[in-house]
């Protein structure tokens, strides 16, 4: 056998002391031969690793002391100290007290500083009281995930970020006005198929601060950037821009204009033409026709249609409904100023749209006054890219008919190439229609375009975890983090993981504890939160959460077991309560949140009778109540309203529901046939959520639940 380089020997014989192997005597491969080969050295190379180990103890040791606060609490105890001391020694001869009173509490501070570094190891300090470190250690938060920076491939040598303009004006009022000027621009050049340019929602985070160009053309993936300032006075604007190359911090171009309000239009054109002249863009006719188009010639609707927009943008925080309907009546306002404003009628479709699919509102009015706005702005510009977008989701959130919306889609990509809501509302539909790969392939697209949207974030990494592809999909997660520290979704969803691949909570309950108790949008955290304790089977803890809400209903984002989850639905209150009754065996008191429930479920069909998760929610309600006939019945329907060959996405989780009504019923045989072909599939259960979730208990003495448990 040839011997092996001393490079191979080396990193063999690492692994090795890694394992233990080499102290225990147990190594008898390739590292003790390499150690051996010839040099004489092997001594002298385990005497590295040793002291190698013993610096990595040490290091473990400070690393713990810093976890446990015990250098805080140190830092503090000799601060609180010397003050005492000073007190001691300033006041107690003004009041005649012995010498020997300040020597005491000397004394006394000195032995309580090794008790008081003690405790700090002990135990911590949490918002829910004193508890023993070694306890919360058990359920820590998952660690940081290291993004991987691989050395970055050169950006096309056609493609720009514009940065939001700074607002020189007196009045901040016209901070909206200057987004809109880069605004106009921008969407300008995303019709340009021969370019890449970065959405607004990645650039807007750059509108205040210091301004490193070269990182932010790294961090956009971009060669160039624009940047400029504004300044409006009475009816002038002095405009000054500057294109920069981002790889070499040069300027290709700086100049200032200085015009009056109506010509602003027009110059925004002539920005757009001369930045796309630069990157040397090849325009087609139609593009440069395009280029002259503007959404609008009353600034004051354009105004108001950007602060309708700001509401729009997702961004994990803030009620939905409540931004939905604040942004309705700001484009109201704006329509009302300029009928013929085609952005601000799509904008108000896809609120409206949005606001049914989500649950907010289930009416046909709703689903009616979507269309009547996307079929006026369909009149008013009928070869908009925005106005096709619009029909989309009108097909898309409206009658789930995925193929129109993607024949609108393929019209708003002709129009538009570059606009990464396009790629994402195809990547959507691609998932919906179980083209898993391309839903993938193309949520990729929009981030590359819009690389710190967190809605495409949240898209993306959604996606990797409906495949099981879990490292993937926390690094997904963990780069909306990296996006904005604020949007706590992202945290939950990626220590969400782990309930999937092992049916741990703890990394989930850990999340959900440091979750500032402002944060819960339209009652999502809460609906976590009751859920994980009702996995725990811990009622007291589910029945606090639910006291402190203030919501009657609570919005389902899609975290959490098959089993439960019913995405986009909102749950109401009295569905818990009968949940921790039941739970807790008081049966009287179950009884009457279920039939509680049943009524809101029924008002609520009555809108929407043909509606799959309202059929599911129904049948669950039928179950708990042990009307399991008309239950099994009525979740038949609900799967036959939305099957999985229909809806990729939804449709395992209207499945797992029969399943889950099948098992409360008692025939385990239909449950379990039934569950082994969900968790071969995208967004079924897996072998983690079957282990804990509680509606599968009457399966678990069945050994061929237990397999399913252990993904065998």
């Amino acid at each position: 056998m040839p011997a092996m380089s001393p490079d191979r020997s080396s990193r063999a014989t690492e692994e090795c002391f890694a394992a233990g192997g080499i102290e225990q005597g147990r190594c008898r491969g390739p590292c003790v031969k390499g150690l051996t080969n010839g040099t004489g050295t092997w001594h002298k190379r385990l005497y590295i690793l040793k002291a190698t180990s013993k610096a990595m103890d040490a290091k473990k040791f400070f690393t713990e002391l810093k976890r446990r606060k015990v250098y805080r609490v140190a830092v503090a105890y000799a601060i609180l100290s010397w003050l005492l001391i000073q007190i001691a020694t300033q006041v107690f001869p003004f009041f005649d007290i012995p010498t020997w009173a300040v020597r005491l509490v000397i004394v006394a501070l000195v032995l309580g500083f090794p008790v008081a570094l003690l405790l700090s190891w002990a135990f911590d300090l949490t918002p829910s009281g004193i508890k023993r470190t070694d306890e919360l250690e058990e359920a820590k938060e998952p660690g940081p995930v290291i993004i991987a920076k691989s050395p970055a491939a050169p950006p096309p040598e056609k493609s720009i970020a514009v940065l939001p303009f700074e607002n020189f004006s007196d009045d901040q009022q016209n901070t909206y006005f200057a987004d809109g000027i880069q605004d106009d621009i921008l969407s300008s050049l995303a019709k340009v198929a021969d370019l890449k340019v970065i959405s607004r929602t990645s650039v807007r985070q750059y509108r205040s601060g210091t301004r490193n160009l070269r990182e932010i053309g790294e961090a956009l993936g971009v060669a160039y950037v624009m940047e400029g300032t504004v300044r409006r006075e009475a009816n002038r604007v002095r405009i000054n821009a500057q294109l920069i190359d981002a790889r070499t911090d040069l300027h290709v171009w700086n100049d200032t204009y200085d015009r009056e309000i109506t010509d602003l239009f027009a110059l925004q054109t002539e920005l757009a033409r001369r930045i796309a002249f630069a990157l040397r863009a090849n325009l087609s006719p139609r593009e440069k026709v395009s280029l002259q188009m503007h959404p609008t010639s009353d600034l004051d609707a354009y105004d108001l249609f950007l602060r309708a927009r700001d509401l729009f943008r997702w961004s994990g925080s803030g009620d939905p409904r409540e931004n939905g309907e604040r942004a309705l009546r700001l484009l109201e306002d704006a329509i009302g100023r300029d009928p013929h404003f085609a952005l601000a009628h799509c904008l108000a479709a896809r609120f409206h749209a949005e606001l049914y699919w989500f649950g907010y509102d289930r009416t046909r009015s709703r689903l009616t006054q979507a269309k009547l706005a996307a079929d006026t702005a369909h009149h008013l510009q009928p070869d908009s890219s925005d106005v096709r977008l619009a029909l989309a989701y009108y097909y898309y959130y409206g009658y789930r008919d995925y193929e129109l919306a993607r024949t609108e889609l393929a019209i708003a990509h002709a129009a538009a190439p570059n606009d990464a809501e396009v790629w994402d509302a195809l990547a959507a539909v691609d998932r919906r229609q179980g083209r898993w790969e391309d839903a993938l392939a193309n949520f990729e697209k929009a981030k590359e375009l819009d690389p710190r949207n967190p809605s495409v974030l949240w898209n993306l990494a959604e996606t990797y975890a409906c495949l099981g592809r879990n490292d993937e999909a926390a690094l997904g997660f963990a780069n909306g983090i990296e996006v904005n520290a604020e949007a706590h979704l992202f945290s939950i969803a990626r220590a969400a993981i782990a309930l999937r691949t092992e049916g741990n909570l703890a990394p989930l309950r850990a999340i959900l504890r440091n979750i500032p108790g402002d944060f819960d949008p339209g009652g999502g955290v809460t609906n976590i939160a009751i859920r994980v304790s009702l996995m725990e089977r811990d009622y007291a803890g589910a029945e606090r959460l639910l006291n402190q809400s203030r919501y009657e209903r609570f919005n389902d984002i899609g975290v959490g077991g098959p089993a439960a989850i019913l995405d986009g639905y909102t749950f109401p209150r009295a569905w818990y309560e009968g949940l921790i009754a039941h739970g807790r065996g008081d049966s009287e008191t179950a009884q009457r949140a279920f039939e509680s429930t049943q009524r809101i479920v029924e008002a609520d069909l009555a809108k929407a009778s043909d509606d799959a998760k309202l059929v599911t929610m129904l049948a669950l309600v039928h179950s708990k109540c042990g009307r399991s006939d008309e239950a099994i019945a009525t979740a038949r329907r609900a799967a036959e309203l939305l099957p999985i060959v229909k809806d990729a996405y939804d449709g395992p989780l209207i499945a797992a529901k029969l399943a889950v009504i099948y098992a409360e019923a008692g025939d385990r045989d239909r449950a379990i046939e039934l569950l082994k072909e969900l968790v071969a599939i995208p967004n079924g259960p897996t072998p983690g959520t079957l282990r804990v979730e509680r509606e599968w208990d009457p399966l678990r003495s069945d050994p061929r639940f237990e397999k399913l448990t252990k993904g065998t």
